[in-house]
């Protein structure tokens, strides 16, 4: 293979990850606006809860939303699925998990008298997953033991207003909401400019983002946050951290919430920068770095890093290490990083 046809083709595979995780924080935030502005008998929760079964294990799902009649729903979101059916079962077999009673709601009790399940499913997938589904919830390949619901979901442009739109239907089951049931018959058309200005702060999901997704929201956003001068400039990775927890909000405000970032995605990212000379790691102290925010980059910031990394792909050139002394303990969540003035962000 070439150089350019591999450089192409680790450039389209980059963009493609990075562009199915935005996707999906589009879904995440039309849901959230749509709930918010048209539903009365519903509500979205957040997409940040920890839930927690009474084994003691943790559950996460991608989406809740809450129901006045005192149910709620769990849901899932699948921007691609494998074709394999051996990866597909085992790529939806995570929605099993959601069929026991767990705790976290945003009630008094953190319980709800039942839940349902909604799977999220882009509509180039649907078809063949709503069909593998239904044969393994008969043979027994899937037991779910909870209301599923199944909607399609796509990014188009409107024919009608020329707007680039996420449109959300319901194609299989139902919820025990009738109001979201018909919310999600007619179709759920969200204006992808209109969420991206309401909630611009709003960028990251639990999952962990594409590594040139961090790069570009850290040099794009919160670098220009830590400076109003296009100069370079040192910084540790908490400091980064700091600002970017006060940048990303959380998804609510529930006890325990967690913020929208992670120091380890921050920490890879930086080392992306280190790796394709936007940023230098200190030789006197190994926990800071300068940033070369001078650089003028003539191209989109993310065409950039995306070819940059590809092309040190591709090289296989070594990278001289970074010196990570983090703790291993997971992040902590916001209010502990409030409550501690936020002097302990590992």
């Amino acid at each position: 293979m070439s150089r350019e046809i591999e450089l192409s083709k680790c450039k389209d595979e980059r963009i493609r990850e990075v562009d199915r995780y935005y996707q999906t924080v589009l879904l995440t935030i039309g849901l959230k606006d749509h709930l918010d502005n048209h539903a009365k008998e519903c509500r979205f929760v957040s997409a940040e809860p920890r839930f927690f079964a009474r084994e003691g294990h943790e559950i996460r799902p991608d989406v809740v939303i809450q129901y006045t009649s005192g149910y709620g729903a769990l849901c899932e979101i699948k921007t691609s699925l494998p074709m394999p059916d051996g990866y597909l079962l085992n790529s939806l077999s995570q929605i099993e998990k959601y069929s026991i009673d767990v705790t976290g709601w945003d009630t008094p009790d953190h319980r709800v008298k039942d839940h349902d399940i909604l799977l999220f499913c882009h509509a180039l997938d649907f078809d063949r997953v709503v069909q593998r589904i239904q044969q393994w919830l008969e043979d027994g390949s899937i037991k779910i033991s909870k209301k599923l619901c199944i909607c399609e979901w796509s990014t188009i442009t409107s024919p009608k207003t020329g707007k680039d739109v996420v449109l959300i239907r319901k194609r299989f089951g139902d919820t025990s909401c009738d109001e979201l049931n018909r919310m999600l018959q007619e179709n759920i058309v969200v204006d992808i400019q209109k969420v991206v200005i309401d909630y611009e702060k709003c960028k990251f999901t639990r999952k962990e983002p594409p590594l040139e997704y961090t790069m570009q929201e850290l040099w794009v956003n919160v670098f220009r946050e830590m400076t109003t001068k296009t100069e370079s400039f040192e910084v540790s990775i908490d400091e980064i951290l700091k600002v970017a927890i006060d940048y990303y909000i959380p998804w609510s405000n529930i006890e325990g919430e967690y913020s929208q970032v992670r120091r380890t995605w921050i920490r890879k990212a930086v080392e992306g920068f280190c790796a394709i000379g936007l940023a230098e790691q200190s030789e006197s102290n190994p926990q800071r770095f300068r940033i070369l925010h001078q650089k003028q980059i003539q191209k989109d910031i993310l065409d950039y890093m995306i070819e940059a990394l590809c092309n040190l792909t591709i090289k296989q050139t070594p990278k001289r290490p970074m010196v990570d002394q983090e703790a291993t303990t997971p992040q902590k969540p916001l209010s502990d990083f409030t409550r501690e003035n936020r002097a302990d962000v590992s």
